[in-house]
Parts: structure tokens; C-alpha cells; sequence
């Protein structure tokens, strides 16, 4: 079979290939089972002070491994071309050449300009090749269990790490030696452009395996060729997630200035909050890039509990080192400074957590712990497990824990870890960022948790929610969500019980005829009055007052449903009328529900934000929707610009959402609830000096063009029509 990640043509015997592993697997094996040592990057000869010059030397050297990992990825793509050409991709094997050329740049570079500095530079590559290696065995180990996930998973990225060991003692001569193999495979073999790439997903990899079974059975490959792209197809689906993350961590670490600032000006921040109705719980994060991402699927957010738990322990050993180090007097005003802030809480671990019996909700905006990193060590320590919490790295390795599940056998299955309820809040950002980013007219991730836009008791408290308690605001919360978990909904309309409402009604109504009958018995004893036509009267009265309290809560009310006291309602104001629960919290609930599997289909004139629209007959969305709600059913406006000025686009973290990014320069080939050109709008607002709400208008597009994403959207009293 061939060897994935060989490292014989670079000049190494078997044997010393085979000892590098070994060596590489003692130390992985140690990072994963000995749980309760500490994980930290350790290299003084190259790293000293977490200034400028420091974050240039990690972008070099995460630049320097992503070259030596496109070499990997190139041996590997030319081992399908010779071996599995359905899996092959001529575009990508190109790709990887033209790659591994600009490695070769990069070589030279690191000859020419740091020659008496090779030695310190290739352990500190080494230094940060072991770390993140470390970081990510041991997360792997902690995602599920089961020999066929951690132990071939494990084995792959003790073969990738030793190969880039060897890759990057001399880049040069290596680039030269693969790209001279890819470009002849090229030439020798015919292979097609028919995969889109050479990542496969689960269903691309069945493929390939039918087109592989359909040629053996027609006799156009034997047996043991058949048997070669079988085990290049299996050995795909193991490599591919590891890959994939390495590949954007070192991305990440290269500062690419994409945001704007300077590559030292930035704020990374994850959270995971509890926020709308019942256990919703979502996955929020800002790059370094400041572009972001969010997930709010249970299994991603089980792999994200692994990968906060492994960041809290490393926080809490820096915070340990830090406390016990001397003031530096050195430290002036406009010296770079790196902070790390954070909050982690888990359920069964602190009692500060959310309570299940009355659904309080730790709120991430207060006792916050803070510590001024100062060692390039320790914010390159901090930093790799941050960058694992990020939507992007999670999802990728929840896929590929599901992929490795979906292909185990039922003696080596692989399972996730229980659940966990959790809360998490971290965040590192500079100094030179905090001054940037002082005059923008957006919130950061990290603002906006300060600013509790996103706690799920600011809708039902309304303006006054600080000057209440958190218990008092979690009940009445809890007897809300009681209340409207007795709904039933179907497809055009919400029945809610009344029978408060009509036993009210009616009870109104029998006094008032109940009186006609009274007169009655008075017979003649009323000069000039005649009984009958008064106690006609007060029934006429009682009958009118029946319609009039049926046609004041909903505009249909048959008497089927009022003397079985129940309400079939047609809209938000119509359920508010006979619930009496806030218009937001009742569209917060609806906007949940959708991605629930709720059959309710919705109509104008406000339905932008519902997925089930466009229904003639659908339930009456005839309420604006506040920011607010929008932020607390999981949709979360961002600002971005346009070639136009200003606009508005949303990142949608709704339940069940697997992954969802929005990134500078938008992808057209993805729907987005946007809003165009906001500045307009306030413009003419404030042309009119009105002190009415923002009314934005809300569509779905696949056309807006935007060069820059801002950050959150900060009129926290604007109006979605």
C-alpha cells in the first residue's frame, strides 16, 4: 500500500522515519493522557517580550509551517494522481505547486537575512509545531472516545508533525524535490478536474468508492489496484479534518491585516451564552481578522465544551505565572500590551451556573478575570487553544468526528462525551487596538456582552432590568415560557387557552342579564315601568357586550372555540391581546421555533426574518421587530461596507445552525437578511429631527457587495420592517 506522509524521498531511511514516529507519539501520548499537566509554549532563545517584533516572528514562522504543510498536502495529492485518480484534482495539484514555490521564496528569505539565527528559528518552528500539536491531540482525545477516533487520529498527526519537522530543516532543497515529483506525475497522467478539491466530505468519499467498485466489476482494474484507491480513500477521510484545522490555525497566526489595523491591533473574542427561549445556547466569535462566525448546533457546541475547558485550564496557569512575577517598571504607556480577560462556568463545577430549577442565566458581562500577558510565550500559549474555540475549527472537527463515526465498525465506535451546560466568555486584545477602535460607531463582540444586548431577561424586563434582580427576572421568565409552551401552533394560526378571558366575559354577561331576570320578579310594583321590555333590554345589552369582548381580542372567534375557552389566533397583536405577553418575547419565540421544525407559516407585513413566509394564509407578523428580539433569537445584525456607504448584514446563529461565518469581501453564492444602505436612512432621520425609532427594511439577498464587516450594529432602539 503506499505510505501517506513518507518521508524517504527526503533523504531518510525507514528507520530513522520510524524512530522520528516514535518519538513523536511518546510525546503526543503524554499530552493526552497526562490530563492534568500543563500545556505551554516554551522557547526563550527566539521570544521575549510580546511587542511587535515578537508577533512578526510567529506570523514568519506560522508562515514557514503552512509552506511545509503544502508540501505535505502535495505528496499526499500525488499519491491519489498515481494510485486513486477518481480522488485526484488536477487544479489542486497545481495549486499545491504554485504553493510550494512561494515556500521555496520563503526559504531563501530565511537563508539570506537570518543565517546566524537558523539554529534559534528552526527550534522555535519546532517549538510552536509541538505546542500546536499538543493542543490538538489533546482536544481530540477529549471530543470522544473510541480506538478508531483517537488512536488513528492521533497516529495521522504523529506522521504529519514528523514530516513537517523534516520539511522545514531545509524548505529549499525539499520544495525543489516535491514540486519536480508533482509536476511529472502531471505530465505522465491524465487526471481530470471533476472534484471540486482534495478535502472530500462523506458523501464525495462514497463516490468515489462506487466509481472505484463499478471499475473492478467491469474489469477495468484488478484487485489490488482496487484495493490501493480503497486505502487512499480511507486514508483521506483521516486526514482531511486534521488538515483542515492546522491549516487555519497557521492562517490565523499570520496577521494578515485584513480588518485594516496593523497586524498588533486586534481582538479576538468566543463566547458561549444562553440567550432567547428555553436552552438555546450559541456559539459567538470575532477573529483576529474581525470577521464572524457562530454555531449553535448541540454536537459543535459539545466539541466547543472540550476546547473552552482545555483554554480555562491554560488561562488559569498563566494567570498563576503572571501573579507571581515582579511589576516591570519598563512598561510605559505606548508600549504594546497584550490582555487576556475571561469567564468559564460549568453547571456541576460552580454554583454560579445556570440553574435548571428557575433557568438563571449566568451573566457574562460581570465578574470577568484579567490578566496583562507580557512573554510572546505566553501570548502564543493562550492564543493557539482561542483560536480552537472558534466556530470554524469546531464544526470542521465535530464533520470529522461524525465522518470517522459514520466509517467505524460497531467493535471500534466512536462516541461523543456527554453533554455539558457551560457558559464561557474569553477575550484577548491589545492596548493599540483598544485606542483604534475608541471612535467606531459599532460594538465589538466583546462590547455588546458588557452592554448585555444579548441577556435573554432584557426583553422581559424591559429598561429597568439592571435595577431588578436576576432571580425575580428568571421566574417570571420561567412563568412565560411555561405559559406559551401550552400554544398549540399549526400551520396558519397559534390556539392559546382562555379560560380566564371568557369565564370573565361571560360572568360580566349573566350579571348583566341575570339582572333583566331580577327585574322580572318585580312584577307591577314599578309605577310606569314595564318589567319585561327593561329585562329585554339588559339582555339585548348582555348579548352586545359578548360580541363586543369577542371582537376586541381576535378578529375570529367562532362560539366552538369561546365556550371551550380557546383562542385560535391569526397574529402577533391578536396573541399579545389575549396573552398579554410582550410582542418581542412572542416573535423571539416564533423566530425559535422555526428552526425547530414548527409548521407555522408566516405572512406580511413583517416577516422578513421568518424562514417560512410568502403565505397567503399564513400567521400575521404585523408587529416591527426590535433589534433586540432579532439578537435574542440568534439572528445578530452586523455593519459592513459597501461601495454605497453603509449596510447591514446578519449573521444567523438560530437553533440548530451547524456553522455561520460572515467575512470581508461577502460571498454572493450565500442568501443573507441584509439591510441596504442604513446611512440614507438615518440621514433623512436626522434631516427631520424626530426622535422616533430607526424603521430599517429588512430582504433577502444574494447581490449585496461589501469590502469590510465593522462589528455589531450598535442602535440597540432601531425597527425591523
Amino acid at each position: 500500500m503506499p505510505q501517506f506522509d513518507d518521508l524517504t524521498a527526503y533523504l531518510l531511511t525507514e528507520q530513522d522515519a520510524r524512530k522520528l514516529w516514535r518519538e513523536e507519539a511518546a510525546r503526543l501520548k503524554k499530552a493526552v493522557e497526562d490530563y492534568d499537566s500543563s500545556l505551554s509554549f516554551s522557547n526563550k532563545g527566539f521570544f521575549d517580550d510580546g511587542n511587535e517584533e515578537g508577533y512578526k516572528n510567529l506570523a514568519k514562522l506560522a508562515e514557514m509551517i503552512l509552506a511545509a504543510l503544502s508540501l505535505c498536502l502535495l505528496d499526499n495529492e500525488c499519491i491519489y494522481v498515481e494510485f486513486c485518480k477518481p480522488l485526484a484534482n488536477r487544479n489542486r495539484v497545481e495549486k499545491l505547486i504554485q504553493q510550494a514555490r512561494v515556500s521555496q521564496t520563503n526559504g531563501e528569505w530565511e537563508e539570506s537575512g537570518q543565517t546566524s539565527n537558523r539554529t534559534s528559528i528552526l527550534d522555535a518552528i519546532y517549538s510552536l509545531v509541538d505546542y500546536i500539536s499538543a493542543v490538538l491531540a489533546r482536544l481530540i482525545s477529549q471530543v470522544a472516545t473510541g480506538r478508531c477516533w483517537c488512536d488513528n487520529v492521533v497516529a495521522v498527526l504523529t506522521q504529519r508533525v514528523t514530516k513537517l519537522k523534516v520539511l522545514l530543516l531545509d524548505m529549499q532543497t525539499n520544495t525543489v524535490i516535491s514540486c519536480q515529483a508533482g509536476e511529472a506525475l502531471l505530465n505522465e497522467t491524465d487526471i481530470s478536474n471533476r472534484l471540486s478539491n482534495g478535502i472530500l466530505d462523506e458523501e464525495e468519499c462514497e463516490e468515489v468508492l462506487r466509481m472505484i467498485d463499478a471499475e473492478t466489476k467491469e474489469g477495468l482494474a484488478t484487485a489490488a489496484e482496487a484495493d490501493a484507491a480503497r486505502y487512499c480513500v480511507d486514508q483521506n477521510r483521516l486526514r482531511s479534518g486534521i488538515d483542515t484545522i492546522i491549516r487555519y490555525i497557521l492562517l490565523s497566526l499570520r496577521f494578515q491585516n485584513r480588518s485594516g489595523l496593523s497586524g498588533t491591533s486586534f481582538e479576538i473574542c468566543g463566547m458561549v451564552y444562553e440567550t432567547g427561549v428555553e436552552d438555546f445556547k450559541a456559539l459567538l466569535f470575532q477573529d483576529l481578522d474581525l470577521e464572524y462566525s457562530a454555531s449553535s448546533d448541540q454536537d459543535t457546541l459539545n466539541t466547543a465544551y472540550s476546547a473552552f475547558s482545555i483554554l480555562n485550564r491554560i488561562m488559569t496557569q498563566i494567570d498563576e505565572k503572571e501573579n507571581g512575577k515582579p511589576p516591570k517598571s519598563s512598561q510605559t504607556n505606548k508600549s504594546l500590551q497584550t490582555t487576556v480577560e475571561w469567564t468559564y462556568l460549568e453547571a456541576d463545577k460552580n454554583n454560579s451556573c445556570p440553574n435548571p430549577a428557575t433557568g438563571l442565566v449566568y451573566d457574562a458581562s460581570q465578574k470577568k478575570c484579567l490578566v496583562a500577558v507580557r512573554a510572546m510565550e505566553d501570548i502564543i500559549t493562550a492564543m493557539i487553544p482561542l483560536l480552537l474555540t472558534s466556530p470554524m475549527a469546531v464544526a470542521n472537527l465535530t464533520s470529522y468526528r461524525t465522518m470517522m463515526a459514520l466509517t467505524s465498525d460497531t467493535q471500534n465506535s466512536v462516541r461523543p462525551f456527554k453533554e455539558k451546560n457551560y457558559t464561557a466568555f474569553f477575550r484577548m486584545y491589545t492596548n493599540k487596538f483598544e485606542d483604534d477602535s475608541k471612535t467606531w460607531d459599532v460594538m465589538r463582540l466583546s462590547t455588546a456582552v458588557d452592554k448585555q444586548v444579548f441577556s435573554r431577561c432584557a426583553l422581559i424586563s424591559g429598561k429597568d432590568f439592571s435595577k431588578r434582580s436576576d432571580e425575580k427576572m428568571a421566574a417570571k421568565m420561567a412563568e412565560v415560557m411555561q405559559e406559551m409552551d401550552r400554544w398549540v401552533i399549526d400551520e396558519t394560526g397559534v390556539t392559546v387557552a382562555c379560560k380566564f378571558q371568557v369565564c370573565s366575559v361571560l360572568i360580566v354577561a349573566f350579571i348583566i342579564a341575570g339582572g333583566g331576570l331580577s327585574i322580572m320578579a318585580t312584577g307591577n310594583r314599578i309605577t310606569g315601568v314595564d318589567p319585561s321590555n327593561l329585562s329585554t333590554y339588559l339582555w339585548v345589552v348582555a348579548g352586545v357586550y359578548l360580541l363586543i369582548c369577542k371582537s376586541r381580542f381576535v378578529e375570529d372567534w367562532p362560539w366552538s372555540d369561546f365556550l371551550h375557552f380557546r383562542v385560535r389566533c391569526r397574529s402577533v397583536s391578536e396573541l399579545h391581546n389575549i396573552s398579554g405577553i410582550n410582542e418581542q418575547f412572542i416573535m423571539a419565540k416564533l423566530l425559535h421555533d422555526e428552526r425547530g421544525g414548527s409548521e407555522l407559516k408566516t405572512r406580511g407585513p413583517y416577516n422578513k426574518a421568518f424562514l417560512q413566509r410568502d403565505s397567503a394564509d399564513g400567521f400575521s407578523i404585523d408587529c416591527p421587530l426590535q433589534m433586540k428580539t432579532l439578537l435574542l433569537s440568534g439572528l445578530i445584525m452586523l455593519k459592513v461596507v459597501t461601495p454605497r456607504g453603509h449596510a447591514l448584514v446578519c449573521l444567523d446563529a438560530r437553533r440548530g445552525t451547524e456553522l455561520k461565518v460572515v467575512e470581508h469581501q461577502g460571498n454572493q453564492a450565500q442568501e443573507h437578511l441584509i439591510c441596504e444602505d442604513i446611512h440614507k436612512l438615518q440621514d433623512r432621520r436626522g434631516q427631520k429631527k424626530t426622535e422616533d425609532k430607526s424603521r430599517l427594511q429588512l430582504m433577502t439577498s444574494r447581490e449585496l457587495k461589501w469590502k469590510r464587516v465593522q462589528g455589531v450594529y450598535s442602535d440597540m432602539n432601531a425597527e425591523f420592517v
